[in-house]
């Protein structure tokens, strides 16, 4: 993206930053979820620092995978991360490895805000939150999961019925559940909750 210089009087300094602290009590596989707004002019070293960080955690035992939702429209960027570990162990030892500290220190020079933390288990990580507004209500949720899996189970149903023909009743639906249950995960739900973000979160006086 084009970056645009700005003097020092239009450029607000870095909000602190507040490093994540466990939370007790977590289930085993742990979701972190990063939301981190970037000055604008500093989107191209951010994404640099970022693509080093991600390096770091492919080494990082009990690492399973990570996703970015971009949204660089904003008039501050806004980047949510999603890092995933098989247990709240793995996820502390990350917090306090010496290399990930080290990284940490270069964050302020990117951020136009504070760095919001939080973590989740499960399907929750995908409804992720602006920091200060309460989350959606369990009817909402309800909605955006049932527009999801209706038509993954719709398709993959049709698709697979070529080869459970035969099959019990309660076996020739697993392929359909398996298939829908991945594909509500990524790309699905990360998709419908970033579309229904106004939905999910009305502005709250």
């Amino acid at each position: 993206m084009p970056t645009r210089p700005s003097s020092p009087e239009s450029t607000p300094p870095s909000a602190p930053m507040t490093v994540p602290s466990p939370t007790p009590g977590s289930p085993e596989g742990v979701t972190l979820v990063i939301t981190e707004r970037v000055h604008p002019e500093q989107v191209d070293a951010y994404e640099a620092w970022a693509r080093g960080v991600h390096d770091l955690l492919d080494a990082h035992p009990g690492f399973q995978g990570l996703h970015v939702l971009r949204d660089r429209t904003a008039p501050l960027p806004e980047y949510i991360t999603l890092l995933r570990f098989e247990s709240q162990a793995a996820l502390d030892a990350w917090r306090h490895s010496e290399r990930y500290q080290l990284a940490l220190r270069e964050l302020p020079r990117f951020t136009a805000t504070e760095v919001h933390y939080r973590e989740a288990a499960g399907l929750e990580a995908w409804f992720d939150r602006p920091p200060g507004v309460r989350p959606p209500s369990f009817w909402k949720n309800v909605v955006v999961g049932f527009i999801g899996v209706y038509p993954l189970i719709l398709l993959f149903s049709r698709l697979a019925a070529p080869f459970t023909v035969g099959w019990p009743w309660w076996a020739a639906i697993i392929p359909s559940a398996f298939l829908a249950t991945v594909f509500l995960n990524w790309p699905v739900l990360p998709l419908l909750s970033r579309w229904l973000r106004g939905w999910l979160y009305p502005r709250q006086g």
